[in-house]
Parts: C-alpha cells; sequence; structure tokens
C-alpha cells in the first residue's frame, strides 16, 4: 500500500537547485552557529559523518539534512535542533494548518521515511513531528539525545526497541513517554498506514546562539 506522505524533496538530474525560504533559513542557521563555535566546515562534516560538500549545500541551502543528521549537526555545535530549524513566529498562540510544516526524511537512506515538523521553538525546548508512513518506508535508525520524548500512535500499529529494554508494541490510541537518551528506533508493523506524533522535549541550552541575520 503506498504512503500518503507527501513526496521527499529530490534533484532532477540536470535542473537547478530549488532555494525555498526554509531551506535557505536552515543553512544560515547552521552556518552562523559554526561560525560562533569557531568550527570549520570540514570538522563540522567529520563529526556529523556527511561529506563536506553536502555540508556545503546545505549551508547555502540546496539541500536539507535528514532529521538523523540535523540532530547530529546540533550535537556537534552544542545547540538545540530546534536552534537551527525555523521558529514558528510571534506570539504565543500558534497554528500550524495540515499543509504546512516542511517535510524532513529522517535518515539519508533512499527509502527513508518522512516526517512533518509541526512545531519547533527553541526557547521552549519543544520539537513536535507528525509522521503518516508504513512497512514499505526505512525507519530503521537509532536516536539518543538529551530530553525526553512523547510518542502517540493516531493510526496503526509502532514497534518502538530501546535499548536495554523491552520493545514496545504500541497499537491506535497508544502513548510512550521515555527519555531520549535511551537508544531507540521504530519498526512499523503490519501492512496498515501508521500515522503517529512524536513530541521532542530537551533541557535548556548550555551555548545559546545569537539570533542569526536575515537576506536583505
Amino acid at each position: 500500500m503506498p504512503s500518503p506522505t507527501a513526496p521527499r524533496p529530490t534533484a532532477t538530474p540536470g535542473a537547478p537547485p530549488q532555494l525555498d525560504p526554509i531551506s535557505r533559513g536552515l543553512g544560515r542557521a547552521i552556518r552562523y552557529a559554526r561560525q560562533q563555535a569557531g568550527m570549520s566546515m570540514r570538522t563540522l562534516a567529520s563529526r556529523c559523518g556527511v561529506s563536506q560538500p553536502f555540508l556545503s549545500e546545505v549551508e547555502r541551502g540546496m539541500s536539507t539534512p535528514s532529521i538523523a543528521t540535523l540532530y547530529r549537526i546540533a550535537e556537534a555545535l552544542d545547540v538545540h535542533p530546534a536552534r537551527l530549524l525555523p521558529s514558528a513566529g510571534p506570539g504565543d498562540v500558534h497554528v500550524v494548518r495540515a499543509a504546512e510544516g516542511r517535510r524532513v526524511a529522517s535518515s539519508e537512506r533512499p527509502n527513508s521515511a518522512v516526517g512533518r515538523v509541526v512545531f519547533s521553538d527553541d526557547d521552549l525546548g519543544l520539537e513536535v513531528y507528525e509522521y503518516i508512513t508504513d512497512a514499505g518506508e526505512d525507519l530503521d535508525v537509532w536516536f539518543e539525545h538529551p530530553g525526553e520524548k512523547v510518542l502517540y500512535v493516531v493510526e496503526g500499529a509502532l514497534a518502538v526497541e530501546l535499548d536495554g529494554r523491552p520493545t514496545e508494541h504500541l497499537r491506535t490510541g497508544d502513548c510512550l513517554v521515555h527519555p531520549s537518551s535511551i537508544a531507540h528506533r521504530w519498526t512499523v508493523e503490519g501492512s496498515d498506514v501508521v500515522r503517529l506524533f512524536l513530541v521532542a522535549t530537551r533541557p535548556p541550552s548550555p551555548t545559546p546562539v545569537a539570533g542569526v541575520p536575515h537576506d536583505n
């Protein structure tokens, strides 16, 4: 059964890259944080396990890192991933419509599941993602980082492996809360589509980064 997720952004051979404002903003934020940390592009690429040309494309807004790579970049720069993602904007009330929110692959694997960034706020230490996926997409990526995670299954069945602990089997309406510091990964169970919401909370950043300047 095909997944109802939106197509992941892929470049057509020979076509010029599509630079959208979100990709440019993400690239600027990563470049600014790297420069503030006094780190070369080569060093950051090495620490994150990506090539320097790929990181250069990310900083120029020509490529979008996966969620797994974004987490590694943030860890290497000692900032929250939410610090690098587009902000939710001013105010304390936010509405995100169904068609809104950046869609980002969970890893660089060819058939990686795609998540939608519903909300991200570094000051709150909060990230919210939506996933709509199935057994045909790749979720086999281990995550481990500071903070807590809340996983709510809206539809379908999902197995969550937790390092050193029993695997949890979640069904529609089930909610799992666990420290993000426990290495974890997901597997879709069965052939039905799985829809879930993921909330990640994080402790305050020890080295906050100043605001990223905008293009004129």
